[in-house]
């Protein structure tokens, strides 16, 4: 389903100044603090997945309720793992609709899955002695806690130096170049005319919907325009 340029440029005279929109964000990896570890497996990074680096990373979006992940993982000795593999919030009764969520204190649960490690338990941390549950600190902008893989035991989102930060970051850079500017218009627009993020022509992670709901519209347009109006990253 496409649609005509026209119509984000009326979208843009009805928007004029806003400054936020959308009843949801998004949260963003925020390098250089973007790995967790695995005590058998290694490091994993949650901001670099994709190309450009960074367009597949995982970004967490906040709804009333909580929230959730999409994106994917990258772990140095295991491949690739998927955060969600539709809109959340995730229902995670079979393998059709999985993915981690967030309640609205914070505390993940939930499975991601990695081809060639099996599924990763966000409500594991909770079995670990003392419990030690995953969560997202919204105050300290970091993940806490652990995750069990059933085939790689825990991994450690709490460790002081070595953690997941979150933030609002840049999601609107769409070319990663620090800034938000007609570049990353043309990016945006061509995923807007395209509309579905299941559309085979959509770039992969489909990095325009930034608040999450699998199409490419005008909420993200707003959310855009307000990014496209500062410029400069934070």
């Amino acid at each position: 389903m496409n649609r005509s340029t026209q119509q984000i440029i009326r979208t843009a005279a009805v928007c004029g100044s806003f400054a936020t929109a959308a009843s949801a964000q998004s949260l963003s990896v925020v390098p250089p603090n973007k790995y967790c570890w695995g005590e058998n497996v290694g490091y994993f990074n949650w901001a670099d997945a994709g190309s450009p680096a960074g367009a597949q990373a995982a970004r967490f979006y906040t709804r009333p309720s909580g929230g959730f992940f999409k994106g994917m993982v990258w772990g140095e000795n295991v491949g690739w793992i998927n955060l969600g593999n539709s809109n959340g919030p995730y229902a995670n009764a079979n393998n059709t609709n999985f993915g981690v969520n967030a309640n609205n204190t914070g505390n993940l649960t939930g499975y991601a899955w990695g081809e060639n490690v099996g599924w990763i338990n966000f409500s594991g941390g909770s079995l670990a002695t003392p419990a030690q549950p995953a969560r997202i600190d919204f105050v300290a902008g970091r993940l806490r806690g652990y995750a069990w893989g059933e085939n790689i035991g825990w991994i450690n989102l709490d460790n002081a130096s070595v953690f997941v930060a979150l933030g609002n970051g840049c999601p609107c850079d769409l070319n990663h170049d620090g800034i938000v500017e007609d570049q990353d218009f043309q990016i945006f627009l061509a995923a807007y005319n395209t509309l579905d993020c299941a559309d085979s022509s959509m770039p992969a992670g489909c990095p325009a919907d930034f608040n999450g709901d699998n199409v490419v519209e005008d909420l993200d347009f707003q959310i855009f325009l307000a990014a496209y109006n500062e410029l400069l990253c934070p």
